[in-house]
Parts: C-alpha cells; structure tokens; sequence
C-alpha cells in the first residue's frame, strides 16, 4: 500500500485541490492493478512519514502485530483502518488467520457486547494539559490549598471552558457527562450542592496573585513580547433583582437588557491576546473614568520590564486621559473622539494604500499635529457598510414620518399640536443617528395640525458622517502609515477576547445573588479563557485557525465507554477504553503536542 497525492481542479471555477489517496496493487489475470482503497483531503503528518502510515495501515489490515510506530501514526492510522474496513467490509476477511482468532480468549460472544457509562473526554483532555501547562496546580499548590480543593479548582476552570454553564451546570456535567475525573484521578460522581459555590469563594480570594503568576507564566512560555497594551470595558447583566449586589448598577447594556443591572469587566490583554489583567466594577461606571484605575492597578505590578503603548477606542481616549498618559510617560494610540481637521487640509493625491484585499480598500495619510500624529483613514468596505445603513435608517425615517403626515387625513386621528409633535419627537429618538439632517416643520391652525413640512439640512455634515472616514491619534511620531494602521486594528484581540467570554465560556447572564459570588463567578470565566487563548494561540502556530467553539464541538467526539462481554467459557469481561481518535483529533493532539490516547485511571468512589 502507498499515499497518492492528487491535484484536482474545479471545473466551474479553475480552482485547484489536493486529495490523497490510499492504493493498493494486487494481481489479475491481465496484469498488476490499483485499487484505491481511500481518499482524504488531509494527512497531518510530514510527507517523509507517509510510507511508515500506509505501511501501519496494511498491519493492521491483516492483523499484524506493530512494533517500534509513534503514537500518532499509530493512532492516524487505526482511523484510516477503520474507515476502510467500513467502506470495504471484504477487507475484515483478509487478517492473518482468517476468521480464527489467535488467542481463545478474545473470543466473545457478539450479543453480549455491552457499552455503557459514554463520557465525553475530548475538549477535557487539551483543556487539563493546558492547565497543567500553565502551572495552575503549582500555584495553588504553593498557596497552601488543599488537595481536594485544587481538584475542585480545576474543575471549575477546566469545566467553564469545556462546557460553560453556571457553578450548578458544571456540577452535573461533572458527574453526568464527562470523563473529567478520570483525567484529575478524581471522582465527582456524588460532588456535591455547594462545593463549587464555595470553592469559587476560595479562587477570587487569590485573584491579584493568581493573575500575577499567569502574567509571568505566559511571558515566559509563549515568549511574549508585551509591547503592546490593550484596554476595553464590556458588561454583562443579572437575571433577578440583584439588590443585594452593591456593584450591580442600571446601565447601558450591550446586550440591550435595560430590565437587568450590570456588572462591568475591565481588560488588559497584549497584542497576541493574553490577559494581563481584569478588574470587575460597578454596572454603571463611566468609560473614561476607568482607565486611570486600570494603569495604575498596572503600573503596581507588570510595567517594571517596560512600558507598552496602549490601545483603545474613542469611548475612553478623553483628552484627560491622553495627558494622563503623556504625564506618565506611557504612548498611546487611539480612535479620535472628534475630527481633529478640516477636510480641506487633506489631499487626497497624497494618500498611500495600507490595506488591499478583494473586499475592501483603505487608504490613509499621516498629518503632523502638536506632540503627536493624526492618521487620516478612508476604507471602501466601511463606506459601503455606512453607506446602506444610512439609507436604510433614512427610509425608515422618511416612511414612518409620512404615517403621521397621512394620519392628518384620517376622521378620528388626534390631530392636535400636542399630540403631532409628541408623536414627532418619539420618531426621533428612534433615529437618533439620522434625524438631525431633518428640519420638520408643523403648520396649525386654532391647535389643530394642518400639515408637515420636511426638509433636509447639513447635507456636507451628513455626508462626511456616513463617508468610511476616520481618524486616529498616536503620540508615537516616528511611525509611519502602515505601523500605526495596523497596531490599530490589533484592538480587534480584544473584542475577540471579550467575544469569547461573551459567547464561549457563559459570561452572561449572571444568577448570582450575592456581590462575592457574582465576582467569583466572572473572574472563573477570566481564567477559563487564559486556557482559552493559550489553546488557540498553540492551534494557529500549526495553521490551525479553528474558534474555541469548533474545536470544543469536534472534540466531544472523541469519548471515553464501558464495555463488557461474555466468553464462550462464561467467563465475563468488563473494560474502560477511550474511542479510537479521529482525523480531527489527532491533529489537535499532534499541534498540542499530547498523545492521541488520554491515560484514564479508576478512581476511587467518594464524597466530595
């Protein structure tokens, strides 16, 4: 047997693909033949290794023993085998020894098979290496934790990030669905009520300490660079009353829960994602106002080495916030919250591409200012973007304006002054964004409205708004164009991290009732996505470049059974086996560096 590698081409579009193929020779009567017995569109194993898979696969084809083969070809190739075997069943008939098998023993009768107590293992598995990767272990180890509390620790990390939930959700999880505990030497079959509750009390209790050591950890074993320093706020909200939160706070919610009070998070992550630190505050806390909190929350603990530049958004780069910045030696660079020049100071002749795809064009032009630098920006893909929402928010506008106009018409309609210009002024606090390029007008008469004029104002102010131009500020002044552009769009890290937390590790809602519990709650998620982050940074190194979510879905697959049998002789057989890893698995587990058959060992029954 050997690989083929095949290059195909797509007849409808010209492009090409590369499938490969598993061929085997065998005789007949008018000479040799191939028969391709497979065909997958990825083998994650070097070329050179090819002839040593295929060989391991013929092996096991014919039931041979293999001896001296690396757990990860040995793994790939059982799923090829397997594979085959479905779609070729003629090819189980030709082992050594036929339909005899060679030890007695192994004979069972098929109606006996028994297959019982599926735990996932999968997402478990990389999610615990990791853990154990980033010293979570030694470090509560070195805080005087007990044993059992650290097991319970992990598993609150490692369950928020394998399957989010509440602290209850991740009770039943543990005892009902995953091999978790198999992995930790731990049995959670009989956790009980409150113990994750209380254990959350334990991890917050540490938290300036905990993020201490993951900030080093993660320097230190990913060789970060730290250059960079990106700050943002996100919120999420309370399902109940909440009274009892003094931080909870009506707010604006990102999630439009007006019913619901808030609790704010705070990050700092560097430019490959990782987060320095978090601070949980009030629901209703003002962007601006946080940042000065934050740097020198900082500053106390991981601006010793260097000082980075720090990134943020219009929301929080005040002019009070820029010259706190400046006072303390720190660059910056940010969205501007205001248009710092005319348009007439730009020439457009002189503007340089800085970004090309298919989709979207942007171009930018560097103008000096006082002790910083303005980037003048213009990019096709946000200009077509604001463009359609412009017109959809102006026809909207124009329509519904028109229903009152029409209502003048009708025989019972309230036609009165007070009645039309309260209608007129719900219609603009709908369309706050389009509503000031309007001057509507109502004529009356004796108080009765008899008819409403419109007509459109600041139409250079309207175009400019929905134009796909922007303006950044950075007092690094020796940058040019592209170094600016693309540290800005580095604030993109951030919003997946907090697109993380919000979508993959259950950061909202909070059921919380009590403040401690609610931090604890949040702060777990934090922590889940420094597994998280560390995960997918490793996956992208190998060209990897799956969500937490795909990976977290294709790895439920690969599970842990029971089984049990009967012999011919009576005897009964039972057994705890993890499922043969598939393609997608063992990728995962090669990119990561773990071998494709997780060690599982019985654990002793207990309270916990």
């Amino acid at each position: 047997m050997f690989i083929k590698k095949v290059v195909k081409t797509y007849k409808s579009t010209g492009k090409t693909y590369t499938e490969y193929r598993f061929v085997r020779g065998y005789r007949t009567s008018v000479g040799p033949r191939h028969q391709t017995v497979l065909t997958v569109r990825d083998i994650p194993l070097p070329e050179a290794q090819w002839k040593l898979l295929a060989d391991t696969v013929e092996a096991l084809l014919k039931d041979e023993d293999i001896l001296f083969v690396d757990e990860v070809v040995l793994a790939l190739a059982t799923h090829y085998c397997n594979l085959i075997r479905t779609r070729h069943p003629e090819t189980n008939d030709q082992g050594s020894g036929g339909s005899v098998p060679r030890d007695p023993d192994e004979l069972v009768y098929r109606g006996s098979l028994k297959l019982f107590n599926d735990r996932s293992i999968g997402a478990e598995y990389i999610g615990y290496a990791m853990y154990k990767r980033l010293g979570f272990d030694d470090l509560f180890k070195s805080l005087e934790i007990s044993p059992r509390h650290r097991k319970l620790i992990g598993l609150s990390i490692i369950g928020r990030l394998s399957a989010p939930g509440s602290e209850n959700a991740t009770r039943r999880w543990a005892r009902e669905l995953s091999g978790i505990g198999e992995l930790m030497e731990e049995d959670f079959s009989q956790l009980g009520h409150n113990s994750l509750y209380r254990i959350s009390d334990v991890i917050y209790s540490h938290k300036d300490k905990i993020e201490s050591y993951l900030c080093e950890r993660e320097q230190s074993i990913f060789n970060l660079q730290e250059s960079l320093c990106l700050y943002d706020l996100t919120n999420t909200f309370l399902e109940g009353k909440a009274e009892g939160i003094p931080k909870a706070k009506f707010g604006r919610s990102k999630e439009k829960r007006t019913d619901c009070r808030l609790l704010t998070l705070g990050m700092v992550v560097d430019e490959q994602g990782f987060c320095k630190r978090s601070k949980i505050m009030e629901g209703s806390v003002s962007e601006p106002k946080t940042l000065k909190e934050m740097i020198d929350y900082l500053s106390e603990t991981s601006f010793g080495r260097h000082r980075p530049t720090v990134v943020m958004d219009a929301g929080i780069a005040t002019q009070a916030n820029l010259q706190y910045l400046r006072e303390n030696e720190l660059h910056y660079l940010c969205v501007s919250r205001t248009r710092p020049l005319s348009l007439d100071q730009i020439d457009k002749s002189k503007m340089i591409t800085v970004y090309k795809d298919k989709t979207n064009l942007v171009e930018a032009q560097l103008i000096p200012a006082d002790n910083e630098v303005i980037l003048y920006c213009h990019s096709q893909k946000m200009e077509m973007k604001e463009r359609a929402m412009h017109d959809s928010y102006r026809n909207r506008f124009e329509e519904d304006l028109d229903k009152i106009r029409t209502s003048l018409t009708k025989r019972y309609s309230d036609k009165s002054v007070g009645a039309i210009r309260q209608r007129i002024g719900r219609l603009k606090e709908r369309y706050t964004s389009i509503n000031r390029f309007y001057h509507i007008e109502v004529r009356e008469i004796d108080g009765i409205v008899s008819a409403i004029d419109c007509h459109k104002i600041k139409s250079a102010e309207e175009e400019e708004r929905f134009s796909g131009n922007y303006w950044l500020r950075s007092s690094l002044t020796d940058w040019d164009e592209h170094h600016i552009w693309n540290t800005y769009m580095m604030l993109n890290r951030i919003e997946a991290a907090f697109r993380s937390l919000k979508h993959e590790l259950a950061f909202r809602p909070v059921y919380h009732s009590k403040g401690h519990r609610t931090d604890a709650h949040i702060f777990i998620a934090v922590l889940a996505y420094h597994l998280l982050n560390a995960i997918c940074h490793e996956l992208s190194e190998h060209g990897i470049h799956d969500s937490w979510k795909t990976v977290r879905e294709m790895m439920s697959t690969h599970r842990v059974v029971s089984i049990t049998g009967i012999s011919p002789s009576k005897n009964h057989f039972s057994d705890r086996i993890t499922t043969a890893p598939e393609h997608y698995h063992i990728s995962i587990y090669k990119a990561l560096n773990l071998s494709p058959n997780p060690t599982l060992k019985r654990v002793a029954k207990g309270e916990m």
